[in-house]
C-alpha cells in the first residue's frame, strides 16, 4: 500500500475507533442508569472517549492491518471502553460485557493464528488466560474485597488478548494494572484518616485510576508491538 493509502486507511479506522467508543459510552451509560440511577450525576463527556477510541483504533490499524486480529482487538477495546466507564460510576463490571468479548474474541484469534501457521500462539493465548485467572481468583480469596467478582472474570480475559501478543505483553499490561492498583489503594489508606471531602475527592482519583489501568492495559500492548514491528 502507498503510503498515501495507508495514511487515509489510518484516518478511518481512527474514525471507526471514535464512533465506536461513543457508541460504547452511550451504552454504558444505560447500563450505568440500570445499575444505579444515582451513580451518573452528570452525563459522560463523550469527548476524551471519542479521542482515546481514535486513538487506539488507528494503532491497531498500525499494528494489524485490514485482518482478523485487528478485529477481535477491536472488540477488546469497545469491551475495555465500555467497562471502564461503568466500572469508574458504579464500580461494577458487567460480567456480559466481559463474556460477549471473550466469547467472540478468543475464536477470532485462534482463526488468525492457524491463517498465521502460529499455532503457539493459541497455546500461549489460553495458558495466559488460565494462569491469570487462578492468580486473581487466589488474590480475591485472600483480599478481603479488594479485588471482586468482575476483577476476576475480566483479568483472564485481557491476559487472553494481550497472551496472543506474547508473553510480555502479559507482563506489561497486568504488571502495569498492579502498579496503578497500588497507587489507587494507597491513596484509599490514606483517606481514612482524611475528612469526608477529602475522602470524596480520593474516591474519584481512585476512579480515575481504575479507569486508567483498564484503559491502558491496550495501549501499553499495542505501543510496544508497533515499537517492536518498527524496529526489527
Amino acid at each position: 500500500m502507498s503510503s498515501a493509502g495507508l495514511e487515509l486507511a489510518t484516518i478511518v479506522s481512527a474514525l471507526v475507533g471514535a464512533v465506536v467508543a461513543m457508541r460504547r459510552s452511550r451504552r454504558a451509560q444505560r447500563t450505568i442508569t440500570k445499575l444505579d440511577a444515582l451513580a451518573l450525576r452528570r452525563p459522560i463527556n463523550r469527548a476524551p472517549v471519542a479521542v482515546l477510541g481514535g486513538l487506539l483504533g488507528a494503532l491497531t490499524y498500525r499494528q494489524f492491518g485490514f485482518s482478523l486480529e485487528m478485529v477481535a482487538y477491536g472488540l477488546m477495546i469497545a469491551m475495555c471502553i465500555e467497562q471502564s466507564i461503568i466500572d469508574y460510576a458504579t464500580h461494577r463490571l458487567p460480567r456480559g460485557v466481559t463474556f460477549r468479548a471473550a466469547i467472540v474474541g478468543g475464536p477470532l484469534l485462534t482463526l488468525a493464528a492457524i491463517n498465521h501457521d502460529d499455532n503457539g500462539r493459541i497455546g500461549v493465548m489460553f495458558a495466559s488466560f488460565v494462569v491469570t485467572l487462578a492468580l486473581f481468583a487466589l488474590l480475591a480469596a485472600f483480599s478481603k474485597g479488594g479485588i471482586g467478582g468482575g476483577d476476576v472474570r475480566l483479568a483472564p480475559v485481557l491476559a487472553m488478548f494481550l497472551g496472543w501478543l506474547g508473553t510480555s505483553h502479559v507482563y506489561i499490561g497486568l504488571g502495569g494494572g498492579f502498579i496503578l492498583g497500588g497507587i489507587a489503594a494507597g491513596g484509599m489508606l490514606l483517606t481514612r484518616r482524611a475528612s469526608t471531602s477529602t475522602r470524596k475527592l480520593s474516591e474519584t482519583i481512585s476512579s480515575s485510576l481504575t479507569f486508567a489501568v483498564k484503559s491502558t492495559t491496550i495501549v501499553l500492548s499495542l505501543i510496544t508491538s508497533s515499537v517492536k514491528s518498527i524496529t526489527d
